[in-house]
């Protein structure tokens, strides 16, 4: 999938800077998009249906901008409970003939193949340790 048609068929913003008629990024493995991780893992998959608007992983904070997931066919996110120690956002399940689509209007998209992923939020090292904020 390119840039250009997952912005049309998910109806969100990327910025004119990036290249809307690139290839996305397929992740098999581990990938990051600014302040969001995925991790494959073996582990119990994700069981709530995202529906066809997709799902905020991220809220815009400090001014950002928000990462949303998105089903080239059916996927399940299972959101984790919100926690002060853990980086883990939630369990991504991507099956069969289904794509997951990460989109950020900055940082464009990722496309995930099928699996079972860790969605994660990155730490910084400034002062003391922080989560990335984007």
């Amino acid at each position: 999938m390119i840039l250009r048609d997952a912005i049309a068929r998910f109806d969100v913003e990327i910025l004119d800077h990036l290249d809307h008629d690139a290839t996305l990024p397929i992740v098999t493995r581990a990938a990051c998009q600014g302040d969001v991780s995925i991790l494959r893992v073996t582990m119990a998959g994700a069981t709530t249906i995202v529906s066809e608007a997709g799902v905020a992983v991220v809220q815009g904070e400090n001014g950002g901008n928000t990462h949303s997931l998105h089903g080239d066919g059916p996927i399940m996110w299972d959101e984790a409970a919100p926690s002060n120690t853990s980086l883990t956002l939630g369990i991504l399940t991507v099956p069969e003939g289904s794509t997951a689509i990460l989109l950020h209007p900055e940082h464009g998209g990722l496309a995930i193949v099928p699996g079972t992923y860790r969605v994660g939020r990155q730490r910084e090292m400034a002062d003391v340790a922080r989560i990335v904020q984007d």
